[in-house]
Formats: C-alpha cells, structure tokens, sequence
C-alpha cells in the first residue's frame, strides 16, 4: 500500500469516527436540554447563598448548569459563568465552600465560578420526570 493509499484509509478512518461521535453528542445535549428544562421548571429564584454539608449526588445538565443533591429531598440547581467542560466527564465535584455555605458569584465548581443558586422543588421535578416517561409511546407491530 502507499504512503498516499495510507494517508486516505486513516483520513476516512477519522471522518466516520468523528462522524459518529458528533451523532451520539446530539443525542446527549438534546437529552441534557430536555433534563435542563425540567429542573430549570421546577427551580425557585435565585438565592445568594446555600447550607452545604455534605454532597449526596449531582446531576450534570450541560457544560453550564448542574444540580447539587444534599439529600434526597433536597437539591440545588447552580448555573457557572464559563463552560465548564470537565462537568461532562467528573466522577467527584469540586465545590468550594466559607463556613459550610456555597456563595453565587464567589464559591465555584470544578474551577468555574458559581453564577446562580436556586432552589429545587424536588417534589415538582419528580412529578415533571415522571411525567415525561409516561410521554413516551411504545408503538405496537401488526401481526
């Protein structure tokens, strides 16, 4: 095989890779926007500042919001200034704290400042996901 044959198979080996991660992407940012929706409908006005002890779970919507879970009946819906892309990819968070209180707009998460906190209605978040499974249709086959 040439150089130049080499060239090409690994030039259309890359192209069908990036072509296929960019149809999965979409996927995931129509489902994050979905899931954002959700939690930004069921979300209170923004406060300055939230007890934070101890971090139950997070749930990432985006590279510029996330939800920070305290307990289960308890959640916080946080927006960042920049794109935060390590949100994606984060097993654990980073979330820095004066006095055990998150602060908008001087604490962070993962290096990216904290640009709004707002209260989950978790009780309506529920309601609303639970009502968006219903939503889908499972369609049967003719016989």
């Amino acid at each position: 095989m040439s150089p130049m044959t080499r060239l090409s198979a690994v030039a259309a080996a890359v192209l069908a890779l990036v072509a296929c991660s960019s149809t999965g992407s979409s996927a995931s940012t129509e489902r994050e926007s979905a899931s954002l929706a959700r939690y930004e409908a069921a979300a209170g006005e923004p406060v300055d500042s939230f007890r934070f002890f101890r971090l139950d779970g997070f749930t990432v919507l985006g590279e510029n919001a996330l939800a920070l879970w305290a307990n289960p009946r308890e959640a916080w819906l946080l927006t960042v200034d920049e794109p935060c892309t390590e949100l994606r990819w984060s097993l654990a968070l980073n979330v820095t704290s004066f006095s055990n209180r998150v602060h908008a707009r001087s604490d962070s998460v993962q290096g990216c400042r904290i640009r709004s906190i707002r209260p989950i209605d978790v009780a309506a978040l529920r309601e609303s996901e639970k009502e968006a499974r219903t939503d889908i249709k499972v369609q049967q086959r003719d016989a």
